[in-house]
C-alpha cells in the first residue's frame, strides 16, 4: 500500500499567485490534510524557471491568472520533469480546459476554491514522485545487485554455464579454463552436446526431457573432453534460471578433470611432445601466475629462408628447419615450446628479471650460429633471429596477444633484413610505446589510467557572439605518462576505440565531469558542458540506460550538458547515431555534431541525424585569414547551418582578425586559444564578454 502524504518529510511548497492571503489559505488547507509544507510565495516566473533548475521544489502552484504562463510551463517541464505543477483556476469556466492544461506541461488543473480537491490531487501526486524515487532507487539496486552477482559469478569455485536451446550464452573462467576456452566468445559457437562423449550427450538428452516437465534440479554424471582432447569427468547439474531476463538452463561442473596450475618443475616439455599453439599459450599463461617470475614468449625465425629453399631444395630446407628445432628443444627442456610454422619456432621462458630473458635469447642465437652441418653433401651454418615479447600477467589472453606481436616484430625486423639479431624491448621502449605505434604497449597505458585514475580533465570556455552570458565549457581529455606529464588523445584514443576500451573511457570522463559540474553549481554557477562521445558508446546498447542512471543519481537538470559525437563517427556508425541522439534527446539532452564539414555533401547527415548544434572542423578556420574564397565557404556554410536551424559553434580562434568575419557570418559560439586554453579549472569569466 502506498504510504500516505503524512509520512513523507515536509515538502518545499512554492505558490505562484500575487496575493499572499490567498497562497497562506492555501497552504493552510494543506497542512489541515496532513501535508507538512516549507512555504514561498513568488509570482516572479523567471524566479521560479530558476528553483526549479536547481532542483529546490517538490511542488508548484500557479494561479492561471498569471502573465506568461503558458509560455513558461513547457520550458518548467523540461528542467524538472517530475516535479508537480498543479494550475488553480480562479474564474469559473477555468480560461484552460484540463486538455490544454496537460498539454502544456501541468500536472493538473483544479479550481482554486476546491481546497479538498486540492488536497487530494496534491497527496495524488506526492506518492507518485515517491513512487518514482523509489522506483529509480530499486533500478539502481537492481543494477548493483547484477553487477555484483557478475563478479560472484567470475569469482566463483564451480564452473558455470548459461545455455539456451542446447547453446552456451554465457560462461565463467572455471568453466572456459575446464573444456580449454580462452573467453565466452569462443564458447558461444559450441552447443554443451558437443563438449560431452556420445554417451554423455543422451544422458544430457534425457535429463533436459525430465526438466521440461518438472522444475527440480537435474544432475548426473558426466565424461566430456578438454578443447585439446584430455579426458575431462565428473557432474553436471542442470536447473531453470534467468540470464539477463531471459530463460535459460543454468549448468553447474564439478569435475576432477580440470587441468590443473603447472609448477615451476611440471613446465618441463621433451622433445617427442611439443604442443600446438593453443596447448602452448595456455601453458606460457601459468608462467605468469608463479610467483616472483616475469614470462616471455620468444619467436625465433630461421634467416634467409628463401635463399635455403633456393639452395637447397624444399626436402633440404626442412631438413635444416627441422635439425635446428632438435637443437633448440635440446636447449630448452624445460620450456614450453611450439613450432607453429616450419622456418618459426616459439617458447616461453619464465625469468626473474627481463635481462634473464635476453641473455637466454641471445643464447639461443649464438647456439644456432655455431651450428655446421651438411646438408646434400653442402655445409650449412643457419642463423636465426628472435624476437621476445612480454606476457601480461593481468590478461586472460595473455600469452596469445604476446605471441602474436613478438611474431609482428619478427616481421619487421626481416622487412629491414636485420637477420642473426635478439629483439626484446627494453623497459624504456615499453615506456614510449605511445611513440613507437605498439598497440599493446598503449592499451597496457589506457588499462593502467583506467585502474589508476591518471586520466586528466580539462576545460575550454565556448564564448557567444550573441550576447548570451551563460558559462558553457568543453571536456578535454588528456592521460598522464609515467614521468606525470599530459599525453594529447591523438596518441592512444583511436588505439582503444580500435580494441573497444574507449567506452570504459568515456564512462569515466562522464562521471568526473558530472562531479565536477555539480560542484561548480552547486557554487552559483549555470554552468553547462560539452562531452564527447566516441563510437564504442555510439554503438554500445547498454550506454543509454547507465547514462539515465548516472544522470538520475547526479541530480543534474538536463540543459546542463550537451553530448558531441564527431562527423567521422556519425557517418561510419549513421543508424546507430541517429538512435544515439535520439536517445539523449529522449532525455531532454542537446546533441551536437563535431569536425563538421570533412565528408563529402555533410548536410545529408542530418537526415539521419538529428542535433542541435554543430561545431565546424578547426582547421577550416585556420585557413581563412586573408583567403577570401576559403573565408566565403565558411560563411555560406555557416548560414546554411542557421537556416537548418543548428547552433553553430566556431574552434580554434587564434587571433581577432577572424572574430568580425564570424559575427556577420551569424555563427553563434567561438572557441580557441585566443579566448582561452583548455585549463583545469572552469575560471573563464564570462560576465566581462561583449
Amino acid at each position: 500500500m502506498s504510504a500516505q502524504p503524512s509520512q513523507y518529510a515536509t515538502i518545499r511548497l512554492l505558490i505562484a499567485e500575487k496575493s499572499e492571503n490567498a497562497a497562506f489559505e492555501l497552504d493552510s488547507a494543506l497542512r489541515n490534510h496532513n501535508i507538512a509544507t516549507k512555504l514561498l510565495v513568488s509570482d516572479d516566473l523567471a524566479h521560479i524557471g530558476q528553483l526549479l533548475q536547481d532542483g529546490a521544489l517538490d511542488l508548484v502552484l500557479f494561479n492561471d491568472q498569471i502573465e506568461g504562463l503558458a509560455q513558461a510551463l513547457p520550458r518548467f517541464r523540461d528542467v524538472s520533469p517530475l516535479t508537480p505543477m498543479i494550475i488553480l483556476a480562479s474564474e469559473e469556466p477555468s480560461r484552460w480546459s484540463i486538455a490544454e492544461t496537460l498539454a502544456l506541461g501541468a500536472t493538473d488543473l483544479v479550481p482554486a476554491d476546491s481546497l479538498t480537491q486540492l488536497s487530494l490531487v496534491v497527496s495524488r501526486e506526492l506518492r507518485h514522485v515517491a513512487a518514482q524515487d523509489d522506483f529509480t532507487r530499486i533500478e539502481a539496486a537492481l543494477i548493483e545487485a547484477e553487477r555484483r552477482c557478475q563478479l560472484l559469478l567470475q569469482e566463483s569455485s564451480a564452473a558455470i554455464a548459461y545455455v539456451h536451446e542446447g547453446m552456451h550464452i554465457h560462461a565463467n573462467e572455471k568453466y572456459l579454463g575446464l573444456f580449454g576456452y580462452n573467453d565466452a566468445e569462443d564458447l558461444s559457437a559450441v552447443s554443451l552436446v558437443d563438449l560431452l562423449s556420445a554417451e554423455s550427450g543422451t544422458e544430457l538428452k534425457t535429463q533436459l526431457k525430465a526438466l521440461r516437465q518438472s522444475d527440480i534440479e537435474a544432475s548426473f554424471d558426466f565424461s566430456g573432453h578438454h578443447r585439446l582432447g584430455h579426458a575431462i569427468s565428473g557432474s553436471m547439474m542442470l536447473k531453470h534460471t534467468q540470464y539477463e531476463a531471459e530463460p535459460c538452463l543454468q549448468v553447474t561442473v564439478n569435475s576432477a578433470g580440470i587441468i590443473p596450475e603447472l609448477a615451476p618443475e611440471d613446465t618441463a616439455i621433451t622433445p617427442e611432445h611439443s604442443v600446438d599453439v593453443n596447448g602452448f599459450t595456455h601453458r606460457a599463461n601459468t608462467l605468469c601466475q608463479t610467483d616472483s617470475r616475469l614470462a616471455y614468449v620468444l619467436i625465433c625465425g630461421l634467416d634467409n629462408y628463401h635463399d635455403l629453399q633456393l639452395a637447397y631444395g624444399l626436402s633440404g630446407t626442412e631438413t635444416i628447419c627441422q635439425t635446428v628445432w632438435e637443437q633448440v628443444q635440446q636447449w630448452v627442456p624445460d620450456c614450453p615450446i611450439t613450432r607453429p610454422a616450419q622456418q618459426y619456432f616459439g617458447l616461453a621462458i619464465g625469468v626473474k628479471r627481463r635481462e634473464d630473458a635476453t641473455e637466454i635469447a641471445e643464447k639461443l642465437r649464438s647456439g644456432v650460429d655455431d651450428m655446421m652441418f651438411e646438408v646434400r653433401d653442402k655445409t650449412v651454418r643457419p642463423t636465426i633471429s628472435i624476437s621476445g615479447m612480454y606476457i601480461e600477467d593481468n590478461e586472460p589472453n595473455g600469452a596469445d596477444t604476446a605471441l602474436e606481436e613478438a611474431f609482428a616484430r619478427l616481421m619487421q625486423m626481416s622487412d629491414m633484413e636485420k637477420i642473426n639479431t635478439v629483439s626484446i624491448p627494453t623497459i624504456a621502449e615499453e615506456s614510449a610505446g605511445f611513440n613507437s605505434g605498439d598497440a599493446r604497449i598503449v592499451l597496457r597505458h589506457v588499462n593502467e589510467a583506467i585502474d589508476k585514475k591518471s586520466f586528466v580533465l580539462l576545460f575550454q570556455p565556448i564564448i557567444s557572439l550573441r550576447g548570451d552570458a551563460d558559462e558553457h565549457y568543453e571536456v578535454f581529455l588528456r592521460m598522464k605518462d609515467h614521468d606525470g606529464e599530459l599525453i594529447q588523445p591523438a596518441r592512444f584514443l583511436q588505439t582503444a576505440i580500435d580494441n573497444n576500451v574507449a567506452g570504459k573511457i568515456d564512462r569515466w570522463v562522464i562521471l568526473q565531469a558530472i562531479k565536477t559540474l555539480s560542484v561548480h553549481r552547486a557554487k552559483g554557477h549555470p554552468t553547462r558542458l560539452t562531452i564527447n562521445l566516441t563510437a564504442n558508446s555510439v554503438v554500445d546498447p547498454d550506454f543509454m540506460p547507465w547514462l539515465e542512471v548516472a544522470i538520475r543519481a547526479a541530480r543534474l537538470p538536463s540543459d546542463a550538458l550537451v553530448f558531441q559525437i564527431t562527423e567521422k563517427d556519425a557517418t561510419t556508425y549513421l543508424r546507430q547515431t541517429g538512435e544515439c541522439m535520439d536517445g539523449l534527446r529522449n532525455l531532454h539532452f542537446r546533441t551536437s555534431l563535431s569536425r563538421f564539414g570533412l565528408v563529402d555533401n555533410p548536410f545529408e547527415t542530418f537526415d539521419h541525424v538529428n542535433v542541435d548544434i554543430v561545431k565546424l572542423d578547426g582547421a577550416q578556420v585556420g585557413q581563412i585569414s586573408g583567403n577570401q574564397a576559403l573565408s566565403g565557404e565558411l560563411v555560406a556554410t555557416i548560414k546554411e547551418l542557421q537556416a537548418a536551424g543548428k547552433l553553430t559553434v566556431v574552434p580554434m580562434v587564434e587571433n581577432a582578425t577572424v572574430l568580425s568575419t564570424l559575427w556577420q557570418a551569424g555563427a553563434n559560439y567561438i572557441q580557441g586559444h585566443y579566448l582561452q586554453e583548455p585549463s583545469l579549472k572552469m575560471e573563464y569569466d564570462f560576465g566581462h564578454e561583449e
